[in-house]
């Protein structure tokens, strides 16, 4: 398991980071001592919307305790004194925190009463005793002492985290683990620092609880931890489970520099490449768009990055996938969980997501969305686009889905209403939106919804633009319905993904006119 640290410096960088985390890893350990203590309800409260399964370490280190690195380096802990950092630790328990980090240092009595504390709240949060040593791995003999000395707590889990000078200290603190193994004891035991790499590898297939990885090289906070992409592959490999290429995908490699990129799979049938190349020519810019069916997406961003690719667009299946390889989320795209766009800002790839933005000015054109109700059907990353852009406009979302759980997550986490998609006859809504492929080519003669429901609604928009009219938006229609094609849509989240690249302002109405002659033709 993969325990990201998150050691921003502000509360904004730091809630941003939680959201990151959320869709990366098992774990995410609040550092305390480097973001500050008075920001914890918000960040546990923001871990806990992002994810039902991420689990929450809420971490204070003594400054002596914490060796610094990349952007977690500070001049001093945002935690003044053992006081502050107990009623810290303490607050994490009353709020539920998974696990709560004490130092065997602290002694016996704060140690105790962290315990008391927890079996009073009913056992919820549990503890981690840990040791750590900035400076050295001591020998085996004296490690299985200060073991044996956390052990005596019975806590949840021991932390025994070093420093190597050698390659020979890596083996030394792995060698706690079949140790504490034996005695039924849950243990991370690693190195620190450039020479400690081995220990973060090789831990969790020895059987250490976790181990922890960053969000970005320069987000450490310990020497020597990983990116949560490499952790990740290198397991895969390690577990002879990586059965992808590491480089990139043929079809990129094959691509000139500084050129535009749509990753998916199947592309075969998009119109992204007709629509970009057409507006690139126009804009004067000598550069072109290009589809290619990936396998691994990890590969291809890498291919990104070492081509100097300038942007890409992101489609099925990847949208939710991609973002864990990225090196930075806009904020909007962390709120939808979902990034079509990505811009390379030399090697640095950046995740946006404009499928929001094209669906409301489709919408916007025609009607005011404030103080609207639209029945969003679907629960995918184009329904949390949908459904965000609502909201973002004052408006309210209802969700629609034939998967309960699924339309039940994303209702909480958006704070707003579900219904099962067999109980659409029970809303009372302004607008639907359907944003399922159901009634996607070939497919043209399905709808997600029944006729004569479609009576009870003002507005009625179809995400998909493959036929330009589908069977939801002509029945819509003979029930005198205002409707909406995903072609505005289409052209609307392919102009702001141009924009976001070139920084100019793309030719919308030749790209619509080109959209539309194309699927005119096609019917």
């Amino acid at each position: 398991m993969i325990c990201i640290p998150v050691t921003s410096r502000t509360n904004k960088e730091a809630l941003h980071a939680v959201k990151r985390s959320c869709r990366s890893a098992d774990f995410i350990e609040l550092r305390m001592d480097l973001i500050g203590g008075k920001h914890l309800a918000k960040l546990m409260d923001t871990a806990r919307s992002e994810s039902r399964s991420v689990k929450i370490i809420v971490t204070c280190r003594k400054k002596e305790e914490a060796a610094r690195s990349g952007k977690a380096a500070r001049p001093q802990s945002a935690v003044k004194n053992k006081d502050e950092k107990m009623a810290l630790l303490k607050e994490a328990v009353e709020r539920g925190a998974d696990f709560i980090d004490i130092e065997l240092a602290e002694g016996n009595e704060a140690i105790n009463e962290l315990k008391t504390l927890c079996a009073k709240k009913g056992g919820r949060t549990r503890i981690i005793i840990s040791y750590h040593d900035v400076r050295e791995t001591p020998p085996l003999t004296k490690l299985k002492e200060i073991f044996h000395q956390c052990e005596r707590y019975r806590p949840a889990v021991v932390k025994i985290v070093t420093t190597a000078k050698t390659f020979e200290d890596n083996l030394t603190v792995l060698n706690l683990i079949p140790y504490a193994r034996k005695r039924s004891q849950k243990i991370i035991s690693l190195c620190m620092g450039d020479k400690g790499g081995v220990s973060r590898v090789f831990a969790p297939l020895l059987g250490g609880y976790l181990s922890f990885a960053t969000l970005e090289r320069e987000a450490q906070s310990a020497p020597g931890q990983f990116t949560v992409h490499t952790m990740k592959q290198l397991q895969k490999l390690l577990d002879g489970k990586f059965t992808e290429p590491l480089s990139p995908v043929v079809s990129l490699r094959r691509l000139p520099p500084k050129n535009f990129v749509l990753l998916g799979n199947p592309v075969g049938q998009s119109l992204s490449p007709l629509m970009h190349n057409a507006a690139l020519k126009k804009m004067g810019i000598e550069e072109n768009y290009s589809a290619c069916c990936v396998q691994n997406i990890g590969g291809a961003l890498e291919g990104l990055r070492g081509m100097n690719i300038r942007g890409a667009s992101v489609t099925i299946p990847f949208k939710v996938a991609v973002m864990e390889y990225l090196d930075d989320i806009d904020d909007d795209a962390l709120a939808i969980g979902a990034v079509n766009t990505i811009v390379n800002d030399n090697g640095r790839l950046i995740g946006y997501n404009t499928d929001w933005t094209g669906l409301m000015l489709t919408l916007k054109k025609a009607i005011t969305i404030k103080n609207k109700t639209f029945a969003v059907i679907g629960a995918g990353g184009t329904a949390r686009a949908a459904a965000y852009g609502i909201i973002r406009e004052g408006g309210l979302p209802v969700i629609v889905n034939r998967t309960a759980e699924k339309g039940k997550f994303l209702s909480e986490k958006l704070e707003c209403p579900f219904y099962p998609l067999s109980r659409m006859d029970n809303i009372k809504a302004d607008g639907l939106i359907n944003t399922t492929s159901v009634g996607m080519y070939p497919h043209m003669d399905q709808s997600p919804v029944k006729e004569e429901v479609l009576a009870g609604y003002k507005y009625v928009m179809d995400v998909i633009y493959n036929p330009l009219k589908t069977k939801l938006l002509r029945e819509a229609e003979a029930q005198g319905c205002c409707i909406f094609s995903g072609a505005d849509m289409f052209v609307h989240q392919g102009a702001e993904q141009l924009r976001l690249w070139t920084g100019i302002e793309p030719p919308r109405a030749l790209m619509k006119k080109i959209i539309f002659k194309r699927l005119t033709k096609s019917e």
